[in-house]
């Protein structure tokens, strides 16, 4: 018995090891830095997460990005990311450690920066919250990490609880931008929707970021349109949306369920939890009467 108690004590050791081997070497090849008191964040999601950790006085740039959360516009601005980041100015602040996507973080590597990458991934809320447990991880904050994965994954279990039993499903049209542009499946908005008791339009495209044609969504006749939300010209496209050719007798128009969402409702941060809860009232409005 204590034999067998070894060797799967031994095992667990084991992968543990090389989970914690596989995300240093994400962070860097050669070593991880031992202290980190100068942080970059060329990405919204870690911004927030950072700020959520109780990092932000040790973030001393970020990316441009109106995702960003409260504060991070005093932070020194870095280009929008994706392949628009000023290298010589994240140089010249010197960090300790640099969050980017994998386009921006080759580069930054190549320079000797230490660099945590993260892929495009995050494409539901378990990877999200693995996102969060990863960053503090990194950032020596495991302990407050884990409150708000636990926090995040309470909120979520009440949702399922609720629609678990639920007989039908409203079609639902989100639109990003402009005309078409959607999120499919492998997308962190197609599992909020799909969680939050709704069925996406664009289930069965092939790609996470779609294009539909303007005369499929109306044959289609979506229950509800949601609109990710860029400012103050929203309004306009709401009412450019329901002054659309053909889309009148769309079911979401007629019936005024056009909805707006924040960026950060959609975005692989912890606050897509406010996005799914806001959805399921969306979707289910009778679940939710008091």
């Amino acid at each position: 018995m204590n034999k067998w108690l070894g060797i799967i004590l031994l095992i667990i050791l084991a992968t543990f090891s090389s989970y914690a081997l596989g995300l240093r070497r994400e962070i860097k090849d050669e070593k991880t830095p031992q202290k980190i008191e100068r942080i970059i964040s060329l990405y919204s999601a870690a911004t927030q997460i950072l700020y959520d950790l109780g990092m932000a006085e040790k973030i001393v740039g970020v990316n441009r990005s109106s995702s960003n959360p409260p504060g991070a516009e005093k932070k020194v601005q870095l280009g929008r990311g994706f392949g628009h980041i000023n290298i010589e100015m994240v140089m010249a602040l010197e960090p300790d450690i640099v969050f980017a996507w994998r386009p921006d973080g080759k580069v930054l590597k190549e320079k000797g920066i230490p660099v945590f990458v993260r892929d495009s991934d995050t494409c539901n809320i378990k990877r999200v919250i693995g996102l969060i447990r990863d960053i503090g991880k990194v950032v020596g904050k495991e302990v407050r990490a884990e409150e708000i994965a636990h926090y995040i994954q309470e909120r979520l279990e009440k949702i399922k609880k609720k629609t678990a039993y639920i007989q039908s499903k409203p079609l639902v049209y989100f639109e990003s931008g402009s005309l078409g542009h959607t999120r499919g499946p492998g997308s962190l908005t197609y599992d909020l929707i799909t969680l939050a008791g709704g069925e996406n339009l664009a289930k069965d495209e092939k790609v996470p970021f779609p294009l539909l044609s303007n005369e499929y969504i109306i044959t289609q006749n979506p229950d509800i349109i949601i609109v990710e939300e860029y400012g103050a010209s929203t309004e306009r496209r709401i009412e450019k949306i329901k002054g659309r050719d053909g889309w009148q007798e769309i079911k979401a128009i007629k019936n005024n369920r056009i909805f707006r969402s924040p960026v950060y409702y959609t975005d692989y941060a912890p606050r897509c939890i406010e996005g799914l809860e806001q959805f399921a009232r969306w979707f289910h409005p009778e679940l939710f009467e008091e």
